[in-house]
């Protein structure tokens, strides 16, 4: 949490005054300025967090192995976690390398989709 408020509190710093500036002497309320001016100007802010985030969401393994260790009838194992069984519990290391890399993939795709279609390349500001 703390890292995403670091991350919008810098993408907000980084909208000139001006813009507002300019915003406030054509009339416009508060409610629409952020909706209309910061909200556009932080998206490629915005994308970041939230790719950071979805991938931030698939670090759990840490928590599966020290608290469950993959649940009672695998109900909380994760693929992180499966990855680690198969790899160093089984000894299949090429299993183990294929799976991860596949979930490196998922994550490179999913990313990729987000930063496409929420446009997170592409400043308002320019």
């Amino acid at each position: 949490m703390g890292y995403t408020a670091l991350l919008i509190f810098a993408g907000l710093q980084a909208i000139p005054n001006s813009v507002y500036e300019a915003a406030s002497i054509d009339g416009s309320k508060a409610l629409n300025t952020f909706r209309r001016i910061t909200l556009p100007l932080l998206r490629p802010v915005l994308v970041l967090v939230l790719v950071v985030t979805v991938i931030g969401s698939f670090q759990v393994f840490d928590t599966v192995a020290v608290t469950t260790a993959g649940g009672p009838v695998n109900a909380t194992r994760v693929l992180q976690f499966y990855i680690y069984q198969r790899a160093f519990n089984e000894q299949d290391f090429g299993y183990g390398s294929a799976l991860a890399v596949i979930l490196f993939l998922i994550l490179a795709v999913v990313a990729f989709i987000q930063m496409k279609f929420l446009r997170g390349n592409q400043s308002d500001l320019d």
